[in-house]
């Protein structure tokens, strides 16, 4: 059930690995934005808290830059980061233009601050979106999410009205909520299940909180014990149903062991920060040296074919220790799909 999250899809896309195969990949398929590094919320857990929030996009770069992702072939765009991405004044036109331009948009949001003009763009326009709701009640989530706790209700109303929208339109929007799990949260998981079922949100993600060294927050993962991880699965089973997924996101799949050595990930899936830097490795964003170039300085294109990238891939794959990469990493499913294409270990290859 949780494979649409913990697993990978490059294997839809052979155009693009045969033009890695060949060390000529024209563009990533997948690009994140942080529009800005300011947040309305101060999430106890959030990984972008020691950053201090601060930076974004001026105005009418993102829509400038959405125009080069569409003439390089870029093929999904998420608009998400170290801020609250709803709060540029140019994200929602800059959802619509990259729609407009062929490319798949997804937005993840906390949804505190979404307007009625803005449900038909939503609904209209993006693949899915995904509410960042880590809370089973008002209190708990002023407490989790460090804001007033009438948000919580704001949310769960923004939600509702997100979903009679896409039925009224009869739009294919995916909608979806994740909630990192915590010791603050842990015992509202079910009940919020439940009230998302409710609304008619297609998933709930619970997603495992790992602790990085930068980060302000950090917990002792012995609050997830055997008894209570299989009363989670056993509940995700019950609650979902056709219409409804209720996902414990998989530890043993992205904390298995590698099989590959080097990070064939990297070109694929690209981030944007609120100050322009352009980056492929999450987890060591905050390291200078993965830095591939800056998006206020040059074209994205002149970026993806610089010496400055070929440095910081060179850099990540060559200078960083493989055991500091975290469990949770996305290139992680990916790196194992690409290396038995490159290294197959198997006999009379070419008897198909």
């Amino acid at each position: 059930m949780d494979n649409f999250l913990d697993s990978h899809k490059i294997n839809y896309h052979p155009k693009e690995i045969a033009q890695f195969l060949d060390g000529n990949l024209t563009a990533p398929i997948y690009v994140e934005i942080s529009p800005t590094g300011v947040c309305n919320h101060k999430c106890l857990f959030c990984n972008y808290n020691y950053l201090g929030h601060e930076g974004r996009f001026k105005k009418g770069k993102m829509l400038e830059l959405v125009r080069e992702f569409a003439k390089m072939g870029v093929k999904s765009l998420v608009f998400a980061g170290n801020g609250e991405p709803t709060l540029h004044v140019d994200t929602f036109e800059a959802i619509q233009l990259a729609k407009s331009l062929g490319i798949d948009v997804a937005l993840s949001t906390n949804g505190a601050i979404l307007k009625e003009k803005h449900f038909e763009i939503l609904a209209k326009n993006l693949t899915w979106i995904r509410f960042s709701f880590n809370a089973g009640s008002a209190e708990n989530y002023a407490l989790v999410h460090q804001t007033d706790s009438s948000d919580f209700e704001k949310v769960l109303e923004n939600i509702k009205r997100l979903k009679e929208t896409k039925q009224r339109l009869k739009s294919e929007i995916t909608i979806g909520s994740q909630c990192v799990l915590i010791p603050e949260n842990k015992d509202y998981i079910i009940e919020h299940a439940n009230r998302l079922k409710s609304l008619g949100v297609d998933y709930f993600s619970v997603k495992h909180f790992y602790n990085h060294e930068h980060n302000e927050y950090s917990t002792d993962s012995n609050f997830l014990d055997e008894k209570f991880l299989k009363m989670l699965e056993d509940e995700s089973k019950k609650i979902s149903d056709d219409n409804f997924s209720f996902v414990i996101r998989s530890t043993q799949n992205l904390s298995s062991k590698r099989v590959y050595d080097k990070c064939y990930g990297l070109e694929f899936i690209v981030f944007i920060d609120e100050l322009g830097d352009v980056y492929t490795c999450f987890s060591h964003q905050h390291d200078k040296k993965t830095i591939h170039g800056n998006i206020f300085e040059n074209s994205f294109k002149e970026i993806w074919n610089s010496k400055e990238k070929k440095n910081a891939l060179n850099y990540i794959n060559n200078c960083i220790e493989k055991n500091m990469c975290q469990p949770n990493c996305r290139h992680h499913q990916i790196n194992n799909y690409l290396w038995n294409i490159k290294h197959p270990d198997i006999e009379h290859i070419n008897f198909i």
